[in-house]
């Protein structure tokens, strides 16, 4: 699944990046790849725990179209 993600300097150094859409699903590393391999990992066991408790996920296309119209 691929939903649009942030990615923000660290003030002590490094990145966090997340999923907007998927609240509280956000990861942390050294270098933007260690990040973005990082929340690879949380984003699929934040739908795997998300699925188990038969809790709503966001859906992608309402996903991107919101990131669409914030950018316009």
């Amino acid at each position: 699944m691929n939903y649009p993600i942030g990615i923000y300097p660290c003030e002590e150094g490094g990145f966090v990046v997340e999923v907007p859409a998927l609240r509280g699903c956000l990861a942390q590393g050294e270098t933007i790849e260690e990040s973005l391999h990082e929340l690879v990992i949380v984003r699929d066991l934040w739908i795997e725990t998300a699925e188990k408790y038969g809790q709503k996920i966001s859906d992608i296309g309402k996903a991107i179209a919101k990131v669409r119209l914030l950018r316009a």
